[in-house]
Protein backbone atom coordinates (compact mmCIF):
# COMPACT_ATOMS: atom_id res chain seq x y z
CA UNK A 1 0.00 0.00 0.00
CA UNK A 2 2.98 2.62 1.11
CA UNK A 3 4.23 1.58 -2.45
CA UNK A 4 1.13 2.67 -4.37
CA UNK A 5 0.84 6.11 -1.99
CA UNK A 6 4.61 6.58 -3.56
CA UNK A 7 3.74 5.91 -6.98
CA UNK A 8 0.79 7.99 -6.54
CA UNK A 9 2.84 11.33 -5.10
CA UNK A 10 5.73 11.03 -7.70
CA UNK A 11 2.76 10.89 -10.58
CA UNK A 12 1.05 13.49 -9.47
CA UNK A 13 3.99 15.99 -8.21
CA UNK A 14 6.15 15.16 -10.93
CA UNK A 15 7.07 17.40 -13.87
CA UNK A 16 8.17 17.02 -17.06
CA UNK A 17 10.98 18.68 -18.02
CA UNK A 18 10.74 20.95 -21.65
CA UNK A 19 12.79 19.40 -24.01
CA UNK A 20 15.98 21.71 -24.66
CA UNK A 21 15.70 22.72 -28.45
CA UNK A 22 18.65 22.04 -30.80
CA UNK A 23 21.22 24.64 -31.06
CA UNK A 24 24.83 24.93 -32.61
CA UNK A 25 26.42 25.60 -29.42
CA UNK A 26 25.25 22.00 -28.10
CA UNK A 27 24.64 20.04 -31.10
CA UNK A 28 23.42 15.92 -30.63
CA UNK A 29 24.46 14.67 -33.76
CA UNK A 30 22.68 11.22 -32.90
CA UNK A 31 20.68 9.25 -35.24
CA UNK A 32 18.33 8.76 -32.47
CA UNK A 33 17.62 12.67 -32.68
CA UNK A 34 15.02 14.07 -34.73
CA UNK A 35 15.73 17.79 -34.06
CA UNK A 36 17.75 20.16 -36.43
CA UNK A 37 21.21 19.21 -35.47
CA UNK A 38 20.56 15.33 -35.41
CA UNK A 39 21.20 13.23 -38.32
CA UNK A 40 18.13 10.50 -38.27
CA UNK A 41 16.85 11.77 -41.84
CA UNK A 42 20.00 10.21 -43.26
CA UNK A 43 19.87 7.09 -41.55
CA UNK A 44 16.25 6.61 -42.87
CA UNK A 45 16.61 7.51 -46.23
CA UNK A 46 19.84 4.81 -46.38
CA UNK A 47 17.61 2.59 -45.05
CA UNK A 48 14.75 3.31 -47.04
CA UNK A 49 16.58 2.93 -50.20
CA UNK A 50 17.62 -0.08 -49.62
CA UNK A 51 20.97 0.52 -47.60
CA UNK A 52 22.02 -1.18 -45.18
CA UNK A 53 22.84 1.36 -42.60
CA UNK A 54 22.77 0.10 -38.12
CA UNK A 55 23.28 2.06 -35.08
CA UNK A 56 27.17 1.04 -33.71
CA UNK A 57 27.05 0.88 -30.30
CA UNK A 58 30.84 -1.19 -29.63
CA UNK A 59 33.74 0.27 -29.26
CA UNK A 60 36.01 0.08 -32.50
CA UNK A 61 37.89 -3.14 -31.53
CA UNK A 62 35.01 -4.46 -32.39
CA UNK A 63 35.26 -3.36 -36.21
CA UNK A 64 38.72 -5.62 -36.34
CA UNK A 65 36.61 -8.64 -34.44
CA UNK A 66 33.22 -8.51 -36.15
CA UNK A 67 33.10 -11.19 -39.34
CA UNK A 68 29.10 -11.91 -40.53
CA UNK A 69 28.64 -8.06 -39.80
CA UNK A 70 31.52 -6.16 -40.55
CA UNK A 71 30.88 -2.61 -42.05
CA UNK A 72 32.32 -1.43 -44.56
CA UNK A 73 31.83 2.11 -43.89
CA UNK A 74 32.54 4.02 -40.31
CA UNK A 75 30.73 7.21 -39.79
CA UNK A 76 31.62 9.65 -37.19
CA UNK A 77 29.80 12.71 -36.66
CA UNK A 78 30.90 15.78 -34.30
CA UNK A 79 30.48 16.61 -31.79
CA UNK A 80 30.71 13.38 -29.79
CA UNK A 81 29.70 12.82 -26.00
CA UNK A 82 32.88 10.97 -24.96
CA UNK A 83 36.01 11.32 -26.65
CA UNK A 84 38.29 8.86 -28.49
CA UNK A 85 40.78 7.00 -25.86
CA UNK A 86 44.04 6.43 -27.48
CA UNK A 87 43.29 2.14 -27.59
CA UNK A 88 40.25 3.07 -29.45
CA UNK A 89 42.40 5.49 -32.05
CA UNK A 90 44.26 2.91 -33.10
CA UNK A 91 42.31 0.35 -33.26
CA UNK A 92 39.84 2.81 -35.48
CA UNK A 93 43.43 3.40 -37.68
CA UNK A 94 43.80 0.17 -38.00
CA UNK A 95 40.88 -1.08 -39.33
CA UNK A 96 41.08 1.89 -41.24
CA UNK A 97 44.43 0.66 -42.68
CA UNK A 98 43.46 -2.89 -43.17
CA UNK A 99 40.78 -1.34 -45.79
CA UNK A 100 37.91 0.26 -44.31
CA UNK A 101 36.41 3.84 -45.08
CA UNK A 102 36.43 6.34 -42.30
CA UNK A 103 34.20 9.10 -43.21
CA UNK A 104 34.40 12.01 -40.49
CA UNK A 105 31.95 15.12 -40.14
CA UNK A 106 33.09 17.62 -38.22
CA UNK A 107 33.99 21.30 -37.93
CA UNK A 108 36.64 20.49 -35.12
CA UNK A 109 37.46 17.21 -34.77
CA UNK A 110 40.41 15.81 -32.11
CA UNK A 111 43.80 16.67 -33.47
CA UNK A 112 44.29 13.05 -33.15
CA UNK A 113 41.50 11.77 -35.55
CA UNK A 114 43.05 14.41 -38.67
CA UNK A 115 45.99 12.40 -40.42
CA UNK A 116 47.28 10.59 -43.36
CA UNK A 117 49.54 8.02 -44.26
CA UNK A 118 50.57 9.91 -47.04
CA UNK A 119 53.41 13.01 -46.65
CA UNK A 120 50.96 15.57 -46.04
CA UNK A 121 49.41 17.31 -42.27
CA UNK A 122 45.41 18.24 -42.79
CA UNK A 123 44.76 21.13 -40.57
CA UNK A 124 41.40 21.88 -40.15
CA UNK A 125 40.65 25.48 -39.51
CA UNK A 126 37.49 28.05 -38.26
CA UNK A 127 36.27 31.05 -37.66
CA UNK A 128 33.31 31.08 -35.99
CA UNK A 129 31.89 33.21 -33.46
CA UNK A 130 31.03 31.61 -30.25
CA UNK A 131 27.89 35.21 -30.13
CA UNK A 132 26.91 34.16 -32.94
CA UNK A 133 26.57 30.25 -32.99
CA UNK A 134 24.52 30.65 -30.14
CA UNK A 135 21.98 33.00 -31.63
CA UNK A 136 21.21 31.72 -34.89
CA UNK A 137 18.13 29.04 -34.89
CA UNK A 138 19.40 25.34 -36.28
CA UNK A 139 16.16 24.77 -37.94
CA UNK A 140 16.60 28.00 -39.70
CA UNK A 141 17.80 27.08 -42.86
CA UNK A 142 17.89 30.68 -44.09
CA UNK A 143 20.08 31.71 -40.71
CA UNK A 144 22.09 29.04 -41.25
CA UNK A 145 22.86 29.97 -44.74
CA UNK A 146 22.80 33.45 -44.26
CA UNK A 147 25.51 34.84 -46.93
CA UNK A 148 27.32 31.52 -47.87
CA UNK A 149 28.15 30.42 -50.98
CA UNK A 150 27.11 27.15 -52.20
CA UNK A 151 30.39 24.94 -52.46
CA UNK A 152 31.10 23.06 -56.00
CA UNK A 153 33.10 19.85 -56.80
CA UNK A 154 36.96 21.00 -57.59
CA UNK A 155 37.43 18.25 -60.07
CA UNK A 156 35.69 14.67 -61.14
CA UNK A 157 35.72 11.68 -58.98
CA UNK A 158 33.55 8.76 -57.45
CA UNK A 159 32.28 10.72 -54.65
CA UNK A 160 31.49 13.61 -56.69
CA UNK A 161 29.25 12.36 -59.11
CA UNK A 162 25.58 13.35 -60.34
CA UNK A 163 26.29 16.63 -57.61
CA UNK A 164 26.49 20.34 -58.90
CA UNK A 165 26.16 22.10 -55.57
CA UNK A 166 26.42 21.79 -51.78
CA UNK A 167 24.80 24.18 -49.33
CA UNK A 168 27.09 24.48 -46.14
CA UNK A 169 26.08 26.47 -43.21
CA UNK A 170 27.88 30.08 -42.20
CA UNK A 171 30.26 27.93 -39.85
CA UNK A 172 31.41 25.78 -42.26
CA UNK A 173 35.50 24.76 -41.35
CA UNK A 174 38.18 25.11 -43.97
CA UNK A 175 40.32 22.15 -44.26
CA UNK A 176 43.47 22.54 -45.46
CA UNK A 177 46.79 20.29 -46.27
CA UNK A 178 50.20 21.40 -46.58
CA UNK A 179 53.60 18.86 -47.34
CA UNK A 180 56.52 17.95 -45.60
CA UNK A 181 59.07 18.67 -47.46
CA UNK A 182 62.09 16.42 -48.06
CA UNK A 183 64.25 18.37 -45.32
CA UNK A 184 62.09 17.72 -42.56
CA UNK A 185 61.90 13.90 -43.73
CA UNK A 186 65.68 13.12 -43.77
CA UNK A 187 65.81 14.79 -39.98
CA UNK A 188 63.38 12.55 -38.72
CA UNK A 189 63.61 10.67 -35.67
CA UNK A 190 63.21 6.87 -35.68
CA UNK A 191 59.14 5.66 -34.55
CA UNK A 192 59.25 4.31 -30.80
CA UNK A 193 55.19 3.10 -31.44
CA UNK A 194 56.45 -0.16 -31.81
CA UNK A 195 53.36 -0.36 -34.34
CA UNK A 196 55.47 -0.67 -38.10
CA UNK A 197 58.52 0.63 -39.37
CA UNK A 198 57.77 3.66 -40.75
CA UNK A 199 58.76 6.69 -38.17
CA UNK A 200 56.75 9.65 -37.97
CA UNK A 201 57.78 12.79 -39.90
CA UNK A 202 59.13 16.18 -37.95
CA UNK A 203 56.70 19.44 -37.47
CA UNK A 204 56.25 20.05 -41.48
CA UNK A 205 57.41 23.49 -42.95
CA UNK A 206 54.30 24.90 -44.65
CA UNK A 207 54.10 25.09 -48.25
CA UNK A 208 52.65 28.63 -49.88
CA UNK A 209 49.42 28.88 -51.42
CA UNK A 210 50.82 30.42 -54.39
CA UNK A 211 54.23 27.89 -55.04
CA UNK A 212 52.09 24.40 -54.47
CA UNK A 213 52.57 23.05 -57.83
CA UNK A 214 50.93 19.35 -57.08
CA UNK A 215 48.22 18.63 -59.88
CA UNK A 216 46.03 17.40 -56.92
CA UNK A 217 46.65 20.40 -54.47
CA UNK A 218 43.43 22.67 -53.83
CA UNK A 219 43.51 25.48 -53.38
CA UNK A 220 44.75 27.29 -50.38
CA UNK A 221 42.09 28.58 -47.69
CA UNK A 222 42.56 31.61 -46.10
CA UNK A 223 44.08 32.74 -42.43
CA UNK A 224 41.78 31.45 -39.59
CA UNK A 225 41.52 31.79 -36.34
CA UNK A 226 41.50 28.34 -35.17
CA UNK A 227 43.71 26.08 -36.09
CA UNK A 228 43.43 22.26 -35.51
CA UNK A 229 45.29 18.83 -37.08
CA UNK A 230 48.90 20.48 -35.56
CA UNK A 231 51.05 17.38 -35.10
CA UNK A 232 52.62 15.45 -37.49
CA UNK A 233 50.67 12.63 -38.57
CA UNK A 234 50.98 9.14 -37.15
CA UNK A 235 51.92 6.66 -39.73
CA UNK A 236 53.34 3.70 -37.60
CA UNK A 237 49.96 2.25 -37.60
CA UNK A 238 50.33 0.71 -40.89
CA UNK A 239 53.83 -0.70 -42.77
CA UNK A 240 54.28 1.66 -45.61
CA UNK A 241 53.43 5.22 -45.80
CA UNK A 242 50.93 6.12 -48.81
CA UNK A 243 51.91 7.39 -52.36
CA UNK A 244 48.97 9.58 -53.12
CA UNK A 245 48.69 12.92 -52.16
CA UNK A 246 45.13 14.08 -49.80
CA UNK A 247 42.45 15.20 -52.38
CA UNK A 248 40.16 18.16 -52.86
CA UNK A 249 36.91 16.98 -53.13
CA UNK A 250 34.39 19.91 -53.17
CA UNK A 251 35.17 23.47 -51.54
CA UNK A 252 34.68 27.44 -52.74
CA UNK A 253 37.35 30.05 -53.27
CA UNK A 254 37.69 30.47 -49.50
CA UNK A 255 37.38 26.89 -48.10
CA UNK A 256 38.11 22.80 -48.87
CA UNK A 257 34.88 21.66 -47.69
CA UNK A 258 35.30 17.50 -48.20
CA UNK A 259 38.70 16.36 -48.70
CA UNK A 260 40.07 12.54 -49.17
CA UNK A 261 42.64 11.46 -47.10
CA UNK A 262 44.56 7.69 -48.09
CA UNK A 263 45.38 5.68 -45.18
CA UNK A 264 47.38 2.52 -45.87
CA UNK A 265 45.01 0.09 -47.68
CA UNK A 266 41.94 2.56 -46.53
CA UNK A 267 39.86 5.81 -47.31
CA UNK A 268 39.54 8.69 -44.59
CA UNK A 269 36.74 11.05 -46.18
CA UNK A 270 36.79 14.30 -44.04
CA UNK A 271 33.70 16.82 -43.81
CA UNK A 272 34.06 20.56 -42.09
CA UNK A 273 30.31 20.65 -42.02
CA UNK A 274 27.73 18.36 -40.24
CA UNK A 275 25.21 20.80 -41.31
CA UNK A 276 25.31 19.12 -44.65
CA UNK A 277 24.07 16.04 -43.38
CA UNK A 278 21.80 17.23 -40.47
CA UNK A 279 18.14 17.12 -40.76
CA UNK A 280 18.00 21.19 -40.90
CA UNK A 281 20.03 20.74 -43.79
CA UNK A 282 20.33 17.25 -45.44
CA UNK A 283 17.41 18.73 -47.91
CA UNK A 284 19.29 21.82 -49.43
CA UNK A 285 20.94 21.65 -52.90
CA UNK A 286 22.74 18.32 -53.53
CA UNK A 287 23.66 17.73 -49.67
CA UNK A 288 21.75 14.06 -49.66
CA UNK A 289 23.68 12.89 -52.87
CA UNK A 290 26.80 14.06 -51.13
CA UNK A 291 26.11 12.08 -48.16
CA UNK A 292 24.91 8.86 -50.23
CA UNK A 293 27.84 9.28 -52.58
CA UNK A 294 30.39 9.32 -49.55
CA UNK A 295 28.89 6.45 -46.73
CA UNK A 296 27.57 4.17 -49.56
CA UNK A 297 30.21 1.55 -50.71
CA UNK A 298 28.58 -0.92 -52.45
CA UNK A 299 26.36 -3.66 -50.43
CA UNK A 300 28.42 -2.82 -47.25
CA UNK A 301 27.23 -2.15 -44.19
CA UNK A 302 27.38 1.53 -43.51
CA UNK A 303 27.95 2.05 -39.33
CA UNK A 304 27.05 5.17 -37.38
CA UNK A 305 29.28 5.23 -34.14
CA UNK A 306 26.50 5.87 -31.79
CA UNK A 307 28.93 4.40 -28.99
CA UNK A 308 30.35 7.80 -28.51
CA UNK A 309 27.35 9.59 -28.50
CA UNK A 310 26.28 8.11 -25.44
CA UNK A 311 24.73 4.93 -26.66
CA UNK A 312 27.23 2.26 -25.89
CA UNK A 313 26.41 -1.43 -25.44
CA UNK A 314 26.94 -1.32 -21.81
CA UNK A 315 24.67 1.54 -20.52
CA UNK A 316 22.16 1.24 -18.69
CA UNK A 317 19.10 0.45 -21.29
CA UNK A 318 16.76 0.57 -18.26
CA UNK A 319 17.38 3.89 -17.05
CA UNK A 320 17.58 5.26 -20.47
CA UNK A 321 14.07 3.89 -21.88
CA UNK A 322 12.66 5.12 -18.80
CA UNK A 323 14.67 8.35 -18.82
CA UNK A 324 12.44 11.52 -18.15
CA UNK A 325 9.64 9.81 -16.76
CA UNK A 326 8.92 9.47 -12.97
CA UNK A 327 9.29 5.07 -13.19
CA UNK A 328 13.03 5.31 -12.28
CA UNK A 329 11.94 8.03 -9.17
CA UNK A 330 9.32 5.01 -8.27
CA UNK A 331 11.62 1.90 -8.54
CA UNK A 332 14.41 3.68 -6.41
CA UNK A 333 11.88 4.56 -3.98
CA UNK A 334 10.25 0.88 -3.64
CA UNK A 335 13.74 -1.01 -3.35
CA UNK A 336 14.58 1.79 -0.58
CA UNK A 337 11.51 0.68 0.83
CA UNK A 338 11.97 -3.20 0.73
CA UNK A 339 15.83 -2.54 2.08
CA UNK A 340 14.10 -0.97 5.35
CA UNK A 341 11.32 -3.71 5.64
CA UNK A 342 14.30 -6.25 5.39
CA UNK A 343 16.19 -4.08 7.50
CA UNK A 344 13.45 -3.59 10.47
CA UNK A 345 12.27 -7.16 10.35
CA UNK A 346 16.28 -8.74 11.23
CA UNK A 347 17.01 -6.57 13.90
CA UNK A 348 14.72 -5.27 17.49
CA UNK A 349 14.36 -2.27 18.26
CA UNK A 350 13.16 -2.77 21.80
CA UNK A 351 13.32 -5.85 24.93
CA UNK A 352 12.67 -9.08 23.56
CA UNK A 353 9.02 -10.39 23.30
CA UNK A 354 7.88 -13.42 26.02
CA UNK A 355 6.98 -16.46 23.95
CA UNK A 356 3.01 -16.77 24.15
CA UNK A 357 2.55 -20.08 26.27
CA UNK A 358 -0.23 -22.84 25.10
CA UNK A 359 -3.42 -22.93 26.27
CA UNK A 360 -3.68 -25.62 29.00
CA UNK A 361 -7.51 -25.75 29.09
CA UNK A 362 -7.60 -27.10 25.31
CA UNK A 363 -10.60 -29.48 25.42
CA UNK A 364 -8.73 -31.39 23.04
CA UNK A 365 -6.10 -31.89 25.16
CA UNK A 366 -8.70 -32.53 28.44
CA UNK A 367 -10.10 -35.69 26.35
CA UNK A 368 -7.15 -37.08 25.18
CA UNK A 369 -5.19 -36.98 28.95
CA UNK A 370 -8.54 -38.74 30.36
CA UNK A 371 -8.24 -41.26 27.35
CA UNK A 372 -4.63 -41.54 28.14
CA UNK A 373 -5.44 -42.02 31.68
CA UNK A 374 -7.91 -44.49 31.22
CA UNK A 375 -5.71 -46.58 28.96
CA UNK A 376 -2.76 -46.68 31.35
CA UNK A 377 -5.16 -47.21 34.35
CA UNK A 378 -7.20 -49.96 32.24
CA UNK A 379 -10.95 -48.64 33.81
CA UNK A 380 -12.26 -49.56 31.74
CA UNK A 381 -15.65 -49.31 33.22
CA UNK A 382 -14.92 -45.22 33.53
CA UNK A 383 -14.59 -45.30 29.77
CA UNK A 384 -17.96 -47.16 29.31
CA UNK A 385 -19.72 -44.81 31.27
CA UNK A 386 -18.40 -41.92 29.22
CA UNK A 387 -19.82 -43.47 25.95
CA UNK A 388 -23.21 -44.89 27.63
CA UNK A 389 -23.83 -41.65 29.63
CA UNK A 390 -23.13 -39.45 26.95
CA UNK A 391 -25.42 -42.10 24.71
CA UNK A 392 -28.22 -42.48 26.82
CA UNK A 393 -28.80 -38.55 26.93
CA UNK A 394 -28.24 -38.10 23.59
CA UNK A 395 -30.87 -40.78 22.48
CA UNK A 396 -33.30 -40.17 24.96
CA UNK A 397 -33.03 -35.98 24.19
CA UNK A 398 -34.05 -37.05 19.76
CA UNK A 399 -36.64 -39.78 21.33
CA UNK A 400 -38.56 -37.26 23.59
CA UNK A 401 -38.37 -38.67 26.34
CA UNK A 402 -37.20 -38.42 30.60
CA UNK A 403 -33.42 -39.67 30.15
CA UNK A 404 -33.58 -40.05 34.18
CA UNK A 405 -36.87 -41.51 34.36
CA UNK A 406 -37.48 -43.84 31.24
CA UNK A 407 -35.93 -47.55 31.81
CA UNK A 408 -32.87 -48.95 29.35
CA UNK A 409 -36.06 -51.39 28.44
CA UNK A 410 -38.34 -48.50 26.82
CA UNK A 411 -35.65 -47.02 25.31
CA UNK A 412 -34.08 -50.21 23.53
CA UNK A 413 -37.99 -50.25 22.50
CA UNK A 414 -38.19 -46.72 21.15
CA UNK A 415 -35.00 -47.05 19.02
CA UNK A 416 -36.15 -50.43 17.96
CA UNK A 417 -39.19 -48.72 16.48
CA UNK A 418 -37.03 -45.70 14.66
CA UNK A 419 -34.31 -47.60 13.53
CA UNK A 420 -35.75 -51.16 12.58
CA UNK A 421 -33.01 -53.05 14.91
CA UNK A 422 -34.40 -55.96 16.82
CA UNK A 423 -35.52 -54.51 20.20
CA UNK A 424 -33.97 -57.67 22.51
CA UNK A 425 -30.49 -57.11 21.14
CA UNK A 426 -30.35 -53.00 22.24
CA UNK A 427 -31.56 -54.04 25.41
CA UNK A 428 -29.30 -56.30 25.91
CA UNK A 429 -26.20 -53.64 24.86
CA UNK A 430 -27.72 -51.21 27.46
CA UNK A 431 -28.40 -53.33 29.88
CA UNK A 432 -24.44 -54.84 30.06
CA UNK A 433 -23.48 -50.91 30.09
CA UNK A 434 -25.38 -50.23 32.87
CA UNK A 435 -24.27 -53.49 34.77
CA UNK A 436 -20.38 -52.32 34.34
CA UNK A 437 -21.25 -49.02 35.21
CA UNK A 438 -22.75 -50.72 38.56
CA UNK A 439 -19.32 -52.23 39.26
CA UNK A 440 -19.71 -55.35 36.96
CA UNK A 441 -16.18 -56.99 35.53
CA UNK A 442 -15.15 -56.11 32.22
CA UNK A 443 -12.15 -56.33 30.19
CA UNK A 444 -10.71 -54.29 26.95
CA UNK A 445 -12.25 -56.69 24.13
CA UNK A 446 -15.49 -56.37 25.82
CA UNK A 447 -15.31 -52.53 26.13
CA UNK A 448 -14.50 -52.16 22.49
CA UNK A 449 -17.41 -54.71 21.45
CA UNK A 450 -19.87 -52.74 23.60
CA UNK A 451 -18.11 -49.44 22.03
CA UNK A 452 -18.56 -50.44 18.51
CA UNK A 453 -22.28 -51.09 19.16
CA UNK A 454 -23.26 -48.33 20.69
CA UNK A 455 -21.83 -46.38 17.75
CA UNK A 456 -23.49 -48.46 15.15
CA UNK A 457 -26.63 -47.58 17.01
CA UNK A 458 -25.75 -43.89 17.38
CA UNK A 459 -25.65 -44.43 13.02
CA UNK A 460 -28.64 -45.66 12.72
CA UNK A 461 -30.06 -43.10 14.69
CA UNK A 462 -28.38 -40.18 12.83
CA UNK A 463 -26.73 -39.21 15.77
CA UNK A 464 -22.96 -39.06 14.46
CA UNK A 465 -20.77 -35.60 15.32
CA UNK A 466 -20.67 -33.57 12.22
CA UNK A 467 -16.90 -33.24 11.31
CA UNK A 468 -15.71 -29.51 11.88
CA UNK A 469 -14.51 -28.14 8.50
CA UNK A 470 -10.98 -26.97 8.97
CA UNK A 471 -10.49 -23.41 7.92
Amino acid sequence: MLVLILAGLNAVSYVQKEKVPDSESSPNRSTYNAGATGTRALYDLLNETGRKAVRWQEPPAALITAKNNAPAVFVVIGSIKSDFTRTETENLFRWVAAGGRLVFIDREPPSELVTTTANWQIRFSTNQNPMEVLSVDPASQERMTFETDAAKPIQPAVFTSGINTIQQSRFASSIDFERFTDSDKNSGEGSSKGLGTVPPPPPPARVPADTRKEPDQSPAGKSLDRTFGTTPPDVSIVASPSQTAPLALIGTRARNLVVEAPFGEGTILYVGDPYIVSNGGISLADNAQLAINLLVAGDGIIAFDEFHQGYGSDSNKFQQFFEGTPVVAIFLQSVLLLGLVFFSQSRRFARPVPEPEPDRLSKLEYVSAMAELQERTRAYDLAIENLYTDFRRRAARLLGVDNYTVSYNELARLIGERTGLEPRDVSSTLFKCEEIIRGEHTNRSETVDLSAKLRGIEQKLGMTRAKRARA
